[in-house]
């Protein structure tokens, strides 16, 4: 894609009307490129599961009721994640925003409440941040005048040091920072199964893929029929149980 292609792109998507959209102060960008793209990319190479998880974040962030803008392989302009990510930020900025809260697509436990808490700490003039619980995030949270684009684009991502390094861009601009509760992403199968058998996996996480994958005779959707199995066994404020899977 050349840079005109690319900035019609981008125009495209900003352009874009929904029903959601308030044009209140903070706005979501939802940085998250297609199925095929991803799956093609990461260590968790389902697109039929990288579908659900685009699917639901997006289910999640309309329940959420603000402003968001999704910018997929089409609408994204760089070389890099860093330079990929900073350009879609500026773009929303430049839409009139004063404040915008990044996502991504691989944190399945993510909630219409946690992106209002985030709203909530942006209009007390506060940055925000999700922690992953590899070290990376799943929430992004800033004013535009946190956002410095030359050194937001050169922050260690796609790294575990990115929550703590951007603890430090924060502080060192003088702000402060609020810290949602942590969760679990998954960006490789290893992560999948990990989740799916731990105690914060939640049932209907558990049935949705396992109806995405039923038609396929491996390893990994035996993996999740036992969970299913089991789960329906345990008290039903327990969460699933934790299996040892292979």
């Amino acid at each position: 894609m050349d840079v005109r292609q690319a900035q019609a792109a981008v125009a495209k998507a900003l352009s874009h009307k929904n029903s959601m959209k308030k044009h209140t102060q903070t706005a979501i960008l939802l940085f998250a490129r297609t199925a095929q793209v991803d799956a093609a990319s990461k260590l968790l190479t389902d697109v039929a599961v990288m579908h659900v998880l685009n699917k639901r974040v997006l289910k999640t962030v309309r329940k959420s009721g603000i402003d968001f803008y999704r910018f997929t392989e089409h609408e994204q302009r760089g070389t890099s994640f860093g330079s990929r990510f900073t350009n879609a930020i500026e773009d929303v900025f430049n839409l009139g925003y004063k404040q915008v809260i990044c996502l991504g697509n691989d944190t399945p436990l993510l909630t219409p409440q946690l992106i209002k808490q985030a709203v909530r700490s942006l209009e007390m003039g506060r940055a925000v941040k999700g922690k992953s619980l590899d070290g990376g995030l799943y929430l992004m949270g800033m004013h535009r005048s946190q956002f410095h684009a030359a050194n937001f684009e050169q922050l260690p991502w796609q790294t575990a040091a990115l929550a703590s390094t951007f603890n430090k861009y924060i502080t060192n601009l003088g702000s402060d920072l609020d810290i949602l509760k942590s969760l679990e992403d998954i960006d490789s199968t290893a992560d999948l199964r990990r989740f799916l058998a731990g105690k914060d996996a939640r049932v209907e996480w558990i049935r949705l893929l396992a109806r995405t994958l039923s038609r396929k005779r491996n390893n990994h959707n035996r993996t999740i029929t036992r969970l299913v199995q089991v789960y329906h066994k345990q008290p039903a404020n327990k969460g699933s149980p934790f299996l040892n899977v292979a």
